[in-house]
């Protein structure tokens, strides 16, 4: 593993920290911005050395205990800290992890990437609390690309899945990276409609440790993520299990790493309203897809158009915002570069409104519990296995078997290896 830039640590020392009791992303950040600046405007490189090191002759790059509890450090994380930097010292736990993740990123298309690192996007270093470092399985390339992210409910409706996905879709058509948490419901339709694409990999940003992948049922979708080039990453040491209070700061990462944010939909309480935030803080563009008034799904979305965001009605609304791209159809999108910057340049055409898919009608004909069963897949929008409809009915197993049998002789819904959806 190779040295790091920054005040003489290496890639292996910010590992070991960030491995530390007490440490966390936000420590962690606040040490590196603390060193990056400081090396910045810094003249007299013996005096920042003066100031931030002790007198260490054979290392040359122990930091004080004084400046890390200056930081907002605990004292334990402190002398931690410090044990390691004079001694090697760690824990049995904490070398064992560092000596797993080590043997991890031995691996083909595993990386650690700290921000001087060429490949750290120079976007994510603009933000408030700029992870140290990322952890990234898959390709790395991707994060080059110009990138969207798309957030929304886990309990989307079926249209709030269907936009999402042909939004998701056009974007990765047009070259652009959609960006997501690999949630079910919004995040899923929109790695989906990516993944559709065949354009332009999609990013996961992930709020577990990259060995935790989550949720379980879309193992296989982060690996359709991975084998069509994209990519999933973490700022959590890869052994970090899903915790709720995990899942929040991760949004930052999304709308930090992204041009604009999409809301496809979203409820007044929704954790999606968190990446708005977000994006506002950090200057990015809030786009908010309208729904029915109706809709408790939508009213999210609805107070973030109140509040300024940008009403989209297609993705060249989204284009045309961020200034990256004039309009054009996907398969002429040409790229050029200049000097300072990368630019897509696109030719006006026009393209055709979304089309949302329609359900199979229902017959006059068909049961009281069928319909019920039909309803609530479509309103739900997510598949179901027969355990979650029982639970979700109060039907018992026979009648549920007797209905899903008369739903799928009507084509009204599709069985994919014991998943039920509506179609």
């Amino acid at each position: 593993m190779e040295n790091s830039r920054l005040a003489g640590l290496t890639k292996a020392d910010w590992l070991c920290f960030s491995f530390l009791e007490g440490i966390g992303p936000a420590r962690l950040s606040r040490l590196y911005t603390y060193l990056n600046q400081l090396q910045k405007h810094s003249s007299d490189q013996e005096l920042m050395t003066q100031l931030l090191f002790e007198d260490d002759q054979e290392s040359g790059r122990a930091l004080s205990y004084e400046l890390l509890r200056a930081l907002k450090w605990p004292e334990i994380t402190a002398r931690q800290a410090m044990d390691y930097l004079s001694s090697g010292t760690l824990s049995n736990e904490q070398k064992q992890k560092c000596d797993d993740t080590l043997a991890w990123l031995e691996a083909e298309n595993h990386h650690l990437i700290l921000q001087e690192d060429n490949d750290y996007p120079e976007e994510l270093k603009e933000i408030n609390v700029a992870p140290a470092f990322l952890y990234l399985e898959g390709n790395r390339d991707v994060l080059t690309h110009p990138k969207i992210g798309i957030v929304g409910a886990r309990k989307c409706t079926r249209y709030g899945r269907d936009v999402t996905f042909q939004f998701a879709k056009k974007l990765s058509d047009y070259r652009v990276c959609v960006v997501s948490g690999g949630a079910m419901g919004i995040d899923t339709a929109a790695h989906q409609g990516a993944l559709e694409s065949q354009k332009t990999p999609t990013i996961v940003v992930a709020g577990t440790g990259l060995l935790h992948r989550y949720p379980n049922r879309n193992l296989p979708l982060f690996e359709q993520v991975l084998k069509q080039g994209g990519a999933i990453i973490s700022e959590y040491p890869l052994t970090t299990s899903p915790r709720p209070h995990l899942f929040p700061p991760r949004n930052r990462i999304i709308s930090g790493l992204s041009m604009g944010v999409l809301v496809a939909e979203a409820s007044i309480k929704s954790g999606s309203l968190i990446s708005a935030s977000y994006a506002v803080q950090q200057n990015r563009e809030v786009f908010a897809l309208p729904g029915r008034l109706s809709d408790p799904q939508s009213e999210g979305c609805h107070q973030l158009l109140r509040q300024g965001a940008t009403l989209v009605r297609s993705v060249e609304d989204i284009l045309d915002e961020c200034s990256l791209i004039r309009l054009v159809a996907p398969s002429t999108c040409k790229r050029e570069s200049n000097k300072s910057s990368e630019k897509r340049e696109i030719k006006k055409e026009h393209t055709p409104a979304l089309v949302i898919p329609s359900l199979k009608p229902l017959s006059d004909k068909v049961s009281d519990e069928a319909r019920f069963v039909a309803a609530l897949l479509e309103k739900e929008a997510e598949a179901m296995d027969f355990d979650m409809l029982i639970r979700q009915t109060k039907l018992n197993a026979g009648i549920m078997m007797q209905v899903l049998m008369e739903l799928e002789l009507l084509g009204c819904i599709d069985n994919r290896e014991g998943l039920y959806s509506r179609c």
